[in-house]
């Protein structure tokens, strides 16, 4: 039994969200709910023609939209499913066919175009952020026990950085596990805005974490004409 909560907010840009939708249909032993933030495209309405739970909410994070969709949660297995990555189906199987044996973890890194940049960006991804120090992003898939995700508090409610936060709170209880199946994340930050420049980018935002900054701040400059994750008054 699998909990999928996905966090949407204006989805059809990219159009990765019928993706997700389509593929997981039929599938059993599984529930999918969608937290929107207030979406003001047809995101809403796409989500009403799949069998989904649907959770409005004008909570503008990404973290709290997570959190929200945590609490709703009907099964033990929870996976925190990005937005913008595409599972195969043998992934969802094999996951719910080991949910019980499972702590937590993340599904395999890659992107949906190749660039010798964006390889290694994945291997890193996977290799040392992943299997060694044990920190996953939202883009790998990230999948808990709803009850360890409880116990260590939930998603910390900041504008970003909230996937490498769970994580560090989560590795303090279990050791994580990384499916081999392929997590299939959208590139369209690095087609938008430039392959070097969005790497340069991630680099200065990962600095800027280290160094304590305004989640807010980070995350504005982050979002900045692109607008993905959440939703600032202007």
């Amino acid at each position: 039994m699998l909990s999928i909560v996905i966090p949407t907010l204006n989805e059809s840009k990219t159009g990765y969200l019928a993706k997700i939708l389509s593929a997981y249909q039929g599938l059993t032993n599984i529930e999918i709910i969608c937290v929107d933030g207030g979406s003001h495209d047809n995101t809403v309405s796409l989500i009403q023609h799949f069998n989904t739970r649907l959770i409005k909410t004008d909570i503008g994070s990404r973290a709290g939209r997570l959190n929200m969709g945590i609490k709703q949660a009907k099964f033990d297995m929870v996976m925190l499913h990005h937005p913008r990555s595409l599972l195969e189906v043998e992934a969802i199987e094999a996951l719910v066919n080991s949910a019980t044996r499972i702590q937590w973890g993340a599904f395999t890194h890659q992107f949906d175009i190749q660039h010798p940049l964006l390889t290694f960006t994945s291997w890193y991804s996977n290799r040392i952020r992943g299997d060694w120090r044990e920190i996953f992003y939202l883009d790998h898939c990230l999948f808990a026990q709803k009850q360890l995700l409880l116990d260590v508090g939930l998603i910390p409610d900041i504008d970003i950085f909230e996937d490498t936060e769970i994580c560090l709170k989560l590795k303090r209880k279990a050791k994580p596990v990384r499916l081999p199946y392929i997590s299939r994340t959208s590139a369209i930050r690095f087609q938008t805005n430039g392959i070097l420049s969005q790497a340069l980018k991630n680099q200065y935002m990962k600095w800027c974490y280290y160094f304590r900054s305004s989640d807010k701040n980070m995350n504005a400059h982050y979002e900045k004409g692109i607008d993905l994750n959440t939703k600032y008054k202007k």
